[in-house]
C-alpha cells in the first residue's frame, strides 16, 4: 500500500503542471452576470448588467447577435443540446426562450413570483427546469411553452439546480441549508403540483 502511494506521489511530482493560457479576450460594455456555452462549442453567450445577452462565436469571439427584451438583468441561462434554443431567466421574474439562429424571442413566460436564479435544459430535449426565490422548482416544455409540473419542498429561496446526464433526477440547493434530490418515476404523467419528502 505504501509503495502504491509513493508511486502516485512520484507521478504527480513528475507530471507537468496544468497550464491554462488566456487565448482571447473581448471587452464588454457592462458587468457580466452569467455565461453559457453551446454544447457544440460554437457559441458563447454573456448576460450583461444592461439586461441584454450578447452571443459571440466561440472560436473568434466575434459578435453574432444581441438578445434584448428583459426589463431587469438576466441572472441565468442555458443552451439546448442541439444549440437551437437559449433560455434566459431574469430578475424580472420571466423566462424567455430564444432561437439562436436569428435571436428571435419565441416566448416570454411570467414564470415565478420572484427572480429566476437558475434554469437548465434536460439533455437532448426541449424540457427545462427553473428555480427562483419563491421556493419553487418548475418543469417546463420549451417547445410548447407549457408549465408541466411544480415541485414544492424547500422552505426558503432556491438558488441552484443540476440535472443528471440521463435526466432521471435533479438536485436543487436552497437558502434553507438543504439540497434536495427529485427523482423521475415511471408511469403515467399528469400535470399537477408534487411535493418532495
Amino acid at each position: 500500500m505504501i509503495n502504491q502511494s509513493s508511486s502516485r506521489l512520484k507521478h504527480l511530482l513528475d507530471s507537468k503542471p496544468l497550464l491554462l493560457p488566456n487565448l482571447r479576450t473581448t471587452k464588454m460594455n457592462d458587468d457580466v452576470l452569467a455565461i453559457a456555452v453551446s454544447p457544440d462549442a460554437k457559441y458563447i453567450a454573456a448576460a450583461l448588467l444592461d439586461c441584454t445577452v450578447k452571443v459571440f462565436f466561440m472560436d473568434s469571439l466575434k459578435f453574432f447577435i444581441s438578445l434584448y427584451g428583459h426589463k431587469l438583468p438576466v441572472l441565468c441561462m442555458d443552451i439546448s443540446s442541439n444549440g437551437d434554443l437559449i433560455v434566459t431567466g431574469s430578475a424580472d421574474k420571466k423566462l424567455k426562450i430564444w432561437g439562436l439562429d436569428i435571436g428571435d424571442c419565441h416566448k416570454s413566460i411570467f414564470a415565478h413570483a420572484n427572480s429566476v436564479t437558475s434554469v437548465q435544459f434536460v439533455r437532448n430535449t426541449y424540457y427545462m427546469f427553473s428555480v427562483r426565490k419563491d421556493r419553487l422548482v418548475k418543469y417546463w416544455d420549451a417547445d410548447k411553452f407549457e408549465l408541466l409540473l411544480t415541485l414544492e419542498g424547500h422552505h426558503a429561496d432556491v438558488w441552484c439546480l443540476a440535472i443528471s446526464n440521463r435526466g432521471d433526477f435533479i438536485v436543487t440547493g436552497s437558502h434553507d441549508r438543504s439540497i434536495r434530490r427529485w427523482d423521475r418515476i415511471e408511469g403515467p404523467f399528469f400535470i399537477e403540483v408534487l411535493s418532495c419528502l
